[in-house]
């Protein structure tokens, strides 16, 4: 018996799965995070905080994963926050998922 994996190239989070508001995020501080499902991060690499409808509000790295019974938990530690403009033209290159299966 198998399991499915989802490797993550961004953390996308709703209020509920750990996001913290744009404009509460602090440089340097980490956050704790948990999703639904099997999912695999890279640490320490830089990538995008995501919100549930893709708008993109900070640069991050996921400092620690904890995956097991279809729970992924783990911290992310916050390294930019984006500023109205880089959220804008940021948000703007992101191709949501559901788009990506769509055309398949």
């Amino acid at each position: 018996m198998g399991a499915i994996w989802s490797q993550q190239g961004s953390l996308k989070l709703s209020p509920t799965d750990g996001l913290i508001e744009r404009e509460l995020l602090v440089v340097g501080q980490e956050y704790p995070f948990q999703r639904n499902k099997h999912r695999l991060y890279m640490l320490d690499t830089p990538m995008e905080l995501l919100t549930a409808d893709w708008q993109a509000i900070a640069r991050i790295i996921v400092t620690e994963i904890t995956v097991g019974h279809n729970i992924t938990k783990g911290s992310y530690k916050v390294l930019k926050i984006y500023s109205d403009e880089e959220v804008r033209v940021i948000s703007d290159t992101i191709i949501p998922y559901q788009e990506t299966r769509e055309n398949k």
